[in-house]
C-alpha cells in the first residue's frame, strides 16, 4: 500500500506549470480545519491530477470539495493568494481591486496552462506548523529539484515567502538573500517576502514589492 505522506512529500509541489513565467515558492500548504489533518483524499487528488509534481490548482480543489476560491459567484479571496495576485498585479500593471483579484484566483492563478506555478518547500500541507509532519526528510531533494527547475525554465520572477526559510530560499536562490530585497541571479527576479499572512502588513508593501521588481526585470 503507498504511504500517501511519504508519496506527497517526495513528489507533491503544488499548481501551475514549471515553465511559467512567474513563480511563488511559499513553506507549506495549509489546511481546512475541516480536514481533520488527513491526507488521503489529497493525496487522491495528487495521484489523479498531478504531473511532474504540479495540478491544476482549481481542479485540485473541486477534488477535494473546497469549493470557495473557485466558485463562479464572487469566490472568497485566499488569504495567502490573495497578496500574491496583487503582487502579480502590481507587476503586470493590471488592477488590484478585490474584484480583479477575484477572478483572476478563480480563473488563471495555478492553472496548468496558464501563467503562475504557485509550490512549496514541503509537500505537506497541515493546518498549520504545530501540526506533526516530515518537513525535514525529503527537504534536500526538494530543494535540489526546486532549484535545478528554477534554472533551466528560467522564470521572469520567483518570490520567495517567509522569513523562517531563509536558508532554504538562499539555498535555491544560489545567493544570499536578505528580507525584503530584489535580486537579479541571470536573467530571474528574485524577491525574499515576508508572509503574505503576517500580522500588520498591509495591501501596499505587496504593491510596492511588485513595482520594485518590474523595476529591475
Amino acid at each position: 500500500m503507498v504511504n500517501a505522506e511519504d508519496a506527497m512529500g517526495r513528489g507533491c509541489y503544488g499548481y501551475g506549470r514549471w515553465k511559467a513565467p512567474y513563480w511563488f515558492i511559499g513553506p507549506e500548504q495549509g489546511q481546512s480545519a475541516s480536514e481533520n489533518n488527513d491526507l488521503k483524499l489529497r493525496y487522491e487528488a495528487f495521484r489523479q491530477l498531478g504531473k511532474d509534481g504540479l495540478s491544476d490548482c482549481r481542479a485540485f480543489h473541486d477534488f477535494i470539495h473546497e469549493k470557495r476560491w473557485h466558485r463562479a459567484t464572487k469566490p472568497a479571496l485566499q488569504p495567502t493568494w490573495r497578496r500574491l495576485i496583487l503582487l502579480l498585479m502590481a507587476f503586470l500593471e493590471k488592477p488590484t481591486d478585490d474584484e480583479s483579484l477575484r477572478t483572476y484566483q478563480r480563473d488563471r492563478f495555478g492553472r496548468l496552462s496558464d501563467e503562475t506555478c504557485v509550490i512549496e518547500l514541503s509537500g505537506l500541507p497541515a493546518r498549520n506548523f504545530k501540526v506533526p509532519r516530515e518537513r525535514e526528510g525529503f527537504r534536500r531533494k526538494r530543494i535540489e529539484f526546486i532549484r535545478g527547475k528554477m534554472f533551466t525554465c528560467k522564470p521572469i520572477f520567483v518570490v520567495m515567502y517567509g522569513k523562517g526559510g531563509s536558508e532554504p530560499w538562499k539555498e535555491i536562490a544560489g545567493i544570499a538573500l536578505h528580507p525584503d530585497s530584489v535580486q537579479k541571479v541571470e536573467s530571474t527576479v528574485v524577491a525574499f517576502a515576508t508572509h503574505p499572512v503576517a500580522r500588520g502588513l498591509r495591501r501596499e508593501y505587496w504593491v510596492e514589492l511588485g513595482q520594485r521588481m518590474r523595476s529591475a526585470t
